[in-house]
């Protein structure tokens, strides 16, 4: 994914001061709020009629939110890095998690589809944070011999939170509102924000090669422009897409928040399970064979979608939809450093979700399901002659 920080066992801080007394570690607090992000992102989707109804506006006009909030969380993946070497990042993760918090609490006040969109973005700029200082943290904090095994926990509590966001999101959203769950995850969100004040900061680390110099080192390796465009489309495609997938689910089958949201967790079931089993079958199934099959996966998804068949057939396609995410999005990922691989990613998203919310709103579904489902095919395609080079060329 990225280089991480080397930490020896002689050098690797462990939890001081009060937060210890408590049985706490700065790694359980950034693993927390890694769970709350992620739940924030993800259980959008399968409430936006809900949301336009409220707020007496389109699904596209609610979609923009989306827009809004993953604009933002690209860019300043680029900003978290060198403020957390400038302030450290134990300094950063305090201020940004209050922010996160208070911007999502507040959602439940918005008013207008204006002050909405102003929120999540405000929430977008703060939630960015928390991911790459999260890793930041382990390469710094955790032993070699160890780091494997925290990196895989964290992972795991994230592809949780990515199976429970749309059931959660759905479920909460109809038993109390939407607007009672915004509030929910964001008075939440600042119990570890309070408690990251009990832990002490540390000193930045001794400044070192730049990190925009290192990022211009990266992109003059010969594949990194194809290989962070085709994360951008894929984000474009993907996340743009499956936007509006949950609105599409309710005007074709008239389903309540919490059906949508149920329907929507198979995405995140199939991801959970292609996660834990992608190592057994990365050794036998080749690397661009695997890529090749996400983009099949992935595109053939969209397609499934787009006949007007039974709900059988759209939870088939979200859980190929999860299990495509896991074969091609890793495959990426394993090549690109993890800021600029978000920034691309997110940015590609924010496009996505503006371009096909008219889409949708016009009734035009097939021909946003197809846009997607062809471009996701031909992406796979596109990425099996790259990974034929070597990783840093």
């Amino acid at each position: 994914m990225t280089s991480i920080p080397d930490a020896d066992s002689a050098s690797a801080p462990a939890a001081s001061g009060r937060l210890a007394r408590l049985g706490l570690s700065p790694l359980v607090l950034f693993t927390t709020l890694a769970f709350l992000v992620t739940v924030d992102t993800r259980m959008i989707s399968p409430l936006l009629p809900v949301m336009a109804e409220s707020l007496g506006t389109s699904v596209s006009a609610i979609g923009l939110a989306v827009t809004a909030y993953m604009l933002p969380y690209g860019f300043c993946q680029l900003l978290y890095g060198p403020l957390a070497d400038r302030f450290g990042g134990i300094r950063v993760v305090r201020v940004a998690a209050l922010g996160f918090g208070a911007g999502t609490f507040a959602m439940g006040w918005a008013s207008t589809v204006l002050v909405l969109d102003a929120l999540r973005f405000v929430t977008g700029v703060f939630a960015a944070a928390v991911i790459p200082l999260t890793l930041v943290h382990i390469g710094e904090s955790v032993p070699y011999a160890e780091r494997q095994g925290a990196i895989g926990r964290y992972v795991a509590v994230v592809s949780v939170a990515q199976s429970v966001s749309a059931a959660l999101g759905g479920t909460i959203a109809q038993l109390v509102s939407w607007r009672g769950l915004f509030v929910a995850v964001g008075a939440a969100s600042m119990v570890p924000a309070a408690l990251f004040y009990l832990e002490p900061s540390r000193s930045p680390a001794a400044p070192g090669q730049g990190r925009a110099s290192r990022y211009a080192l990266v992109l003059r390796r010969p594949t990194a422009p194809l290989l962070y465009a085709l994360v951008g489309f894929e984000g474009l495609f993907l996340w743009g897409g499956f936007t509006y997938v949950g609105a599409l689910a309710v005007a074709r089958f008239g389903l309540s928040p919490i059906r949508v949201g149920f329907l929507l967790a198979l995405y995140g079931v199939a991801t959970l399970v292609a996660g834990v089993l992608l190592r057994r079958v990365r050794r036998v199934v080749p690397e661009g064979v695997l890529a090749a099959a996400g983009g099949v996966l992935k595109g053939g998804a969209y397609f499934l979608m787009i006949p007007r068949g039974p709900i059988a057939l759209y939870a088939i396609a979200l859980l190929m939809l999860g299990l495509g995410y896991v074969a091609l999005h890793t495959t990426l990922q394993t090549r690109a450093t993890v800021a600029l691989f978000a920034f691309c990613l997110f940015l590609g998203g924010s496009v996505g979700a503006a371009i096909f919310g008219p889409l949708v709103d016009h009734g035009w579904h097939r021909l946003f399901l197809a846009i997607c489902g062809t471009s996701l095919v031909a992406i796979g395609a596109v990425v099996v002659p790259l990974l034929g080079r070597a990783p840093g060329a």
